[in-house]
């Protein structure tokens, strides 16, 4: 009775916290970033592949250069353009205490676009990451910061935004910020899974998750296969939803989700806000495997021994539920957007007595972690070193090797298997094979992905090329002895745009660095990583018109191999 009135207590306290940072967050008035009406392709707390979405993603009609201003007053804070993450980004302090970012721009206003290329000449280097000193950039609410656009990992012109607490950058959901977007659609859901979590567990006799379909009746839903469903032992449920904006077909996330059994609360969660640490956790919310073999976001209304999510806000038994009566229960589960759209899912299934399997001869080829110590496995070739709480749940882990089909210098290892996931890197240290001295330099560690090969590096010590990882797979090492290759897209002879352009690319260890080169005069080449372009645009400030030019550049690859192109033209 105690622990209950303990847990009663914290779920209060809890509630109450959340209340106050809505409440806060409601009395702040901040204009829109655009001047076009706002439409969300992706949401705050949306599941991507590896992480929580931080902010939300304004949609620019399909277009790049639409205008982009501060909503609010302050002073910009930071200033960082990189090749992949948020491209061209600008962050801003405000009074009130949150910093607001706006990221993927293809370029910033005028005299701000003039201070970070000074930057850039002075470092010598497309990529930077400057602090500004308090109030060297003083903005007003209203005032144009930049032009929206497709830069970093981007997968198409639009503004990412997002609302930060300014004193420990923990991203706040932007739409609890009074911005004017209409959303009176629902969540909707898709499919219910159920997922046994113990040896004795079963559903419906077998001892293997089910998914059951959901429809729609009457403003509710229902699992579309009316056939009883029968559990017995320790047994956790998943569910399949997405959240729809007006004005967009894109896939959003949910903003609240609950589950109760009978009148007890099961399990809740509410995504206002979480830390950019916990980013990797969202691996062990999800339903990681099937996100791996088929796309789907299912996310789990159970929570692994690992899992310190800070959007958990409820639970009981970690969610998990012990059917050993013979008796009837209800559940039912409840999915809201921001804008308190609501979809309910209501449910009834039987508990049974669990009957222990008597059978553990497929365990006794595994070795068993625990994930809150850390842990090595060794064998002749290979050496794992898994750190403490790398892992989310206890892991009956399993290896073997075999003899690559192709070119290798090691044997290949494969590593327990891809649908396990990991919320921390671990040392992969692998035993090499005929290995020439003069390659060791070039040798590095490859995950092999169907046809994919995925580099993770590596450096040679004692005989073995060792690397970090953040998956389980196959692994094998391979030699980069190519060097990137340097294509040019632009006609020297007729140069009818003020731009120089080149397609760069390696196909093993990926492009490290590059550098260009007019007049003996370094240049400022920007680099779109994911289409493999650089491109230089022609600077009227810096070259002189009407003569002949020389150009020089030189691109690198992670294994040192280096590319070069010279060539001369007239502007």
């Amino acid at each position: 009775m105690q622990y209950k009135k303990f847990s009663l207590i914290i779920y209060l306290i809890s509630l109450s916290l959340t209340t106050i940072s809505q409440n806060k967050s409601e009395k702040i008035h901040f204009i829109s970033p655009v001047d076009i009406p706002m439409y969300l392709s992706g949401n705050f707390g949306e599941i991507r592949s590896t992480h929580f979405h931080a902010g939300i993603d304004i949609k620019t009609q399909g277009v790049i250069g639409k205008k982009i201003y501060a909503v609010a007053n302050g002073y910009i804070s930071r200033i960082k353009i990189s090749t992949n993450s948020y491209g061209k980004t600008i962050y801003i302090n405000h009074p009130n205490g949150y910093t607001t970012v706006y990221g993927h721009l293809s370029k910033f206003s005028p005299d701000l676009d003039r201070f970070v290329k000074e930057i850039q000449y002075k470092n010598e280097a497309f990529e930077i990451n400057y602090f500004p000193k308090t109030n060297e950039l003083s903005v007003k609410k209203g005032d144009l910061i930049g032009y929206s656009g497709n830069s970093g990992s981007s997968l198409g012109p639009h503004l990412h935004f997002e609302v930060r607490e300014t004193n420990n950058h923990i991203p706040v959901n932007p739409l609890l910020f009074n911005f004017k977007i209409k959303d009176n659609i629902s969540p909707v859901l898709y499919n219910l899974t159920i997922y046994p979590l113990e040896k004795s567990s079963t559903i419906n006799g077998n001892h293997f998750k089910k998914t059951f379909p959901l429809e729609s009746k009457n403003g509710y839903y229902v699992v579309a296969d009316s056939s009883e469903i029968v559990l017995s032992g320790n047994i956790g449920f998943g569910i399949e939803m997405y959240d729809f904006l007006n004005g967009s077909r894109n896939k959003c996330g949910i903003y609240t989700l609950t589950l109760n059994m009978d009148s007890l609360l099961i399990y809740e969660h509410i995504i206002d806000k979480f830390s950019f640490y916990e980013g990797s956790l969202v691996k062990g919310h999800v339903d990681y495997a099937e996100k791996v073999k088929t796309k789907k976001t299912i996310q789990k209304m159970f929570i692994l021994p690992n899992n310190n999510l800070s959007i958990y806000k409820s639970d009981s038994n970690s969610g998990i539920i012990e059917f050993k009566e013979d008796s009837t229960y209800n559940l039912r589960l409840i999915a809201t957007d921001v804008y308190g759209n609501k979809s309910e899912l209501n449910f009834y299934v039987k508990g049974s007595e669990p009957k222990l399997v008597q059978n553990d001869s497929i365990f006794e080829n595994y070795i068993q972690m625990n994930w809150n110590e850390e842990n090595k496995f060794e064998d002749s070739e290979i050496v794992l070193q898994i750190p403490k709480n790398a892992l989310f749940d206890n892991l009956s882990f399993s290896y073997s090797k075999s003899e690559p089909d192709f070119k290798a210098y090691s044997a290949l290892h494969h590593v327990h298997n891809i649908y396990t996931p990991l919320q921390k890197s671990y040392s992969l240290a692998i035993q090499t094979k005929q290995l020439p001295n003069e390659l060791k330099e070039k040798a590095f560690i490859a995950e092999i992905l169907e046809e994919e090969i995925n580099s993770i590096g590596g450096t040679v010590l004692n005989g073995n090329i060792v690397a970090e990882s953040t998956t389980f797979g196959d692994f094998v090492v391979l030699v980069d002895t190519i060097s990137p290759e340097i294509v040019p897209l632009s006609d020297f002879n007729n140069l009818k745009k003020e731009q120089l352009s080149f397609k760069i690319y390696d196909e093993l260890t990926g492009i490290k660095s590059y550098n260009g080169y007019i007049d003996n005069l370094w240049a400022l080449f920007e680099y779109d990583e994911k289409n493999d372009l650089l491109f230089y645009k022609i600077d009227l400030e810096r070259i002189e018109k009407g003569i002949e030019h020389e150009l020089e550049l030189f691109v690198i690859d992670n294994m040192n191999n280096i590319s070069t192109f010279y060539k001369t033209f007239y502007w």
